[in-house]
């Protein structure tokens, strides 16, 4: 499914103000005209410019899917190295703009109709990730690596943002770095080439303290020509 091509980006003042009016005068009660007055444009410039109330609020996500997409196309890195920067750059996208990004968070926990639409913008992270990771993984990996990889992506993502948020975490792209190089690790072997189907086994061995080299090597072969 083709990710929506964003509207031509805003200026970050002219999104802020009109997120701050819908959070002043509440979400249903705020109509195109004052969202048009406040960032200072006619009517139609404002439907050209962002499209709907929902577009307003969610302006910084479509531009973030369209450059997480651009880059995962691109880019040349290693697989998770990948997943990490692109979705460490999505985030620092999303907090640019402190003001904004807290009454966009204000407004999604008061208003159920945009709860809905987070919701959706979040599938479609996930299948944004997903194509990425299937084209990816290497041959041999269990179907459900992919899925789970592209919705822990923005588990943590999520989880990440919200601590900003909150004033849990102060350098909300740094800490999902951090914590996203740790889940990634958990899926690199099957995401690093030629480990899938092949991955090192480990053969723990017994043996008598007293016996010899030789014993020793002779015991650890038999065992490893057991297992061929």
């Amino acid at each position: 499914m083709a990710i929506k091509t964003p509207r031509a980006a805003a200026a970050p003042d002219s999104s802020t103000a009109a997120i701050r009016r819908l959070a002043e005068r509440g979400y249903d009660a705020t109509t195109a005209e004052d969202l048009a007055d406040a960032v200072g444009m006619s009517r139609s410039t404002f439907f050209r410019r962002f499209g709907s109330k929902d577009d307003v609020v969610f302006a910084d996500h479509d531009h973030a899917l369209a450059q997480l997409e651009a880059f995962l196309s691109a880019t040349e890195l290693p697989a998770g190295e990948a997943l990490v920067e692109g979705t460490a750059d999505v985030l620092r996208l999303l907090v640019r703009d402190p003001e904004a990004a807290r009454l966009r968070f204000d407004l999604m926990r008061h208003t159920p109709s945009l709860r809905d639409r987070e919701l959706i913008i979040t599938h479609r992270y996930e299948r944004v990730f997903a194509r990425y990771i299937h084209e990816a993984l290497q041959a041999g990996s269990p179907g459900w690596a992919g899925p789970a990889l592209a919705a822990s992506l923005v588990a943590v993502h999520n989880a990440t943002l919200r601590d900003w948020l909150r004033g849990r975490v102060a350098d909300a792209p740094r800490a999902v770095t951090r914590d996203l190089r740790q889940l990634v690790a958990l899926y690199d072997h099957w995401l690093s080439p030629g480990a899938a189907g092949g991955r090192r086994r480990v053969l723990v061995a017994v043996y008598d303290a007293a016996g010899s080299p030789d014993a020793v090597l002779g015991a650890v072969a038999a065992q490893l020509g057991r297992e061929q």
